[in-house]
């Protein structure tokens, strides 16, 4: 698809330092888009730093100083853990992901923001043992007994977007996604997720190496690049807050993932599970076929491949300066 649309366009990329802001930010330098991004507790990458301005949305005026000016604002800024970080702190996140997301919904409201896309979360759904669709979700169900806080915060959040759509004509897009990866992820013991934690574990060459939970979990795994493209997709179209998956829609059980990152790693295996680790909701993948309908069908990076690439960046000078 062709985004020349966004060449001189004032944009504001919240949460710009992290994984899918980092990728987001390099995207649309490369479009030449005028693009301001937002970095707080983690700082910007060296070569993108020009491009980044600290603020606090936890502080609604940092909101409306941001958002000023913008012709658009893609709001990827979260506060997140881990599986292990949400059992032992179920409420560390909930506050600051309401002040940051209802502050800066109003600031784009204020400042006549023309257009804006915000990434929620599949912690919205309820379990489901197939690939699920937007309308199936059901709010007289609860969410996943681990997302009881954060996946109830995403349910108000997608109806305070809507509000804001609906009563003052802010208009924002709602993106549903599943597990992102991807250069610029956290590689951290203390943060990082699934992928990045197996791919730092395979290369040191632990053994035994130790998968946490059952193998026969599900996951839906989207490498980062393929999410900036959907997020730039829905840009192109209207925005009427009706929310829409994003994901590579491809059910991959951990075993399969933990096989792939050992090949690749070159790590020799075996493979030792352990069910008394912290697990996540048994099966969670996505069905496309809206995003497909709305934004036209675009490929999907492979496991295989995107973990290769992942790789590569973690082993190369980019992933230290």
């Amino acid at each position: 698809m062709d985004f020349q649309f966004l060449k001189g366009t004032k944009i504001l990329v919240t949460g710009g330092a992290g994984l899918l802001g980092t990728a987001l930010v390099r995207r649309l330098v490369g479009l030449g888009a005028e693009v301001e991004a937002s970095c707080f507790s983690r700082p910007p990458h060296p070569a993108l730093a020009a491009h980044y301005r600290r603020y606090d949305f936890n502080n609604y005026q940092d909101c409306l100083d941001a958002t000023a000016g913008k012709d658009i604002a893609i709001v990827c800024a979260v506060q997140a853990s881990g599986v292990q970080g949400v059992r032992t702190s179920p409420a560390a996140t909930l506050m600051p992901n309401l002040a940051i997301h209802a502050g800066l919904f109003e600031a784009m409201s204020a400042n006549q923001v023309k257009k804006a896309v915000w990434v929620s979360s599949s912690t919205v759904y309820q379990e489901a043992n197939y690939p699920i669709r937007e309308e199936e979700l059901d709010l007289n169900l609860p969410v996943f007994e681990l997302y009881a806080g954060i996946g109830w915060v995403y349910r108000y959040l997608e109806k305070l977007a809507e509000f804001y759509h609906q009563k003052l004509g802010l208009n924002i897009g709602v993106i549903r996604t599943s597990n992102i990866y991807g250069p610029y992820d956290r590689f951290d013991a203390a943060k990082s997720h699934v992928i990045p934690a197996l791919i730092r574990r395979a290369l040191a060459g632990e053994t035994p190496f130790t998968v946490w939970g059952g193998p026969e979990t599900v996951r839906d795994f989207i490498y980062v690049d393929d999410l900036v493209e959907g997020v730039l997709r829905q840009l192109a179209v209207d925005c009427h807050a009706d929310p829409i998956n994003v994901s590579n829609g491809t059910p991959v059980t951990i075993k399969e993932l933990a096989e792939v990152v050992t090949d690749c790693c070159g790590h020799p295996g075996p493979l030792d599970f352990d069910r008394s680790k912290p697990s996540a909701v048994p099966y969670r993948v996505l069905d496309n076929s809206k995003c497909h309908r709305l934004l036209g069908a675009f490929p999907r990076t492979s496991l295989r491949e995107g973990i290769q690439r992942t790789i590569e960046w973690y082993r190369s000078p980019l992933a230290r300066d």
